[in-house]
């Protein structure tokens, strides 16, 4: 191959693998907002609380990092357990996962019968409070992870160029993910039960099948999903008090554009997004400054909406 084709293939691996990673992490906090509000009937504006819990819970138990706030005030700064991103990638999911069981309780559990309004208000004050919390105690600057453990650095595609070695990983690790939720609502028990659940919530536990508990356990998986969405989104673009904040619109937008409660679609809308905003970023729509490469994402969505109201993958059956 000539340079030039070389060079065309190196951007463009580049613009796909950049694509991908981005989709990533919007599927994955997606995928908890779709299939609790599919199954629970239930808008959680608070799901961004769990995915910056998840960036700032990884960066404590991976590295050691100079916070500000309180942590700083009190002279804990520099703070962390300097565990290893590795370590970081299986805890957090497992802290999240707790914290969610714990939102659920607390939060979520008393609004279910409330109308939709109140859902969006309360979750969305949690929202805020939360936010401020984050930059009350580890200050208001962003921070990126040091390094993501054994598998960084560029990854060389022989006669083509190279791409991040960890970016693949990511959309790697997201496919897992991704078949690993499906898998749970075909094939398993409490799969079973939400979807039964989901259809006749007075008729499935007359049938003797106690649905507090599936509820309870999807809600949480949520979350530990989300809780993987801010660490990935750590070690791509770092953290912030305000990355809860940012991610939350588009994610409902995701899952609205895709089909409420269909992950297939879920997955379709977080691909759309991804590349959009790789399109914008990476320079290919030069007519568009990056500023609007989230704005962008909404105006695809607006028109997705415009032909296809219910969503790309309109479905009765939660998790399809």
């Amino acid at each position: 191959m000539n340079p030039l084709q070389v060079s065309f293939l190196d951007a463009a691996m580049t613009f796909l693998v950049i694509a991908l990673s981005t989709a990533s992490v919007y599927l994955l906090v997606a995928i908890g907002l779709s299939i609790v509000f599919g199954s629970l009937k239930f808008v959680n504006m608070a799901h961004g609380v769990l995915y910056g819990a998840g960036a700032y819970i990884g960066l404590v138990i991976a590295f050691e990092a100079n916070f500000g706030g309180l942590l700083a005030s009190y002279g804990l700064s520099p703070f962390g357990l300097n565990l290893g991103f590795v370590a970081a990638l299986i805890l957090t999911p497992i802290l999240v996962f707790v914290l969610g069981i714990v939102m659920e309780r607390l939060l979520a559990n008393p609004l279910y019968d409330r109308d939709l309004l109140d859902q969006l208000l309360v979750t969305f004050g949690v929202l805020l409070i939360a936010q401020e919390l984050f930059t009350l105690v580890f200050g208001r600057t962003g921070f990126s992870y040091a390094d993501t453990g054994p598998i960084s650095g560029p990854f060389a595609i022989p006669g083509v160029g190279s791409v991040s070695s960890w970016r693949l990983v990511v959309v790697v690790f997201t496919f897992v993910l991704l078949g690993l939720i499906v898998a749970f609502y075909k094939y398993t028990d409490f799969g079973l039960a939400v979807r039964a659940g989901t259809e006749d919530t007075e008729m499935t536990e007359m049938l003797g099948i106690r649905i507090g508990r599936p509820f309870l356990l999807i809600f949480a998986v949520g979350a530990a999903y989300a809780g993987v969405a801010g660490i990935l989104q750590g070690s791509l673009f770092g953290a912030n008090p305000s990355m809860g904040f940012s991610v939350i619109i588009p994610a409902i937008v995701i899952v609205i554009m895709g089909g409420v409660g269909s992950i297939k679609g879920t997955a379709i809308g977080s691909l759309i997004a991804g590349f959009v905003y790789a399109a914008i970023t990476q320079g290919l729509l030069p007519f568009v400054p990056q500023s609007m490469s989230t704005a962008a994402i909404y105006a695809v969505a607006i028109v997705i909406l415009m032909i296809r109201p219910t969503g790309i993958y309109p479905t009765g059956e939660i998790g399809a």
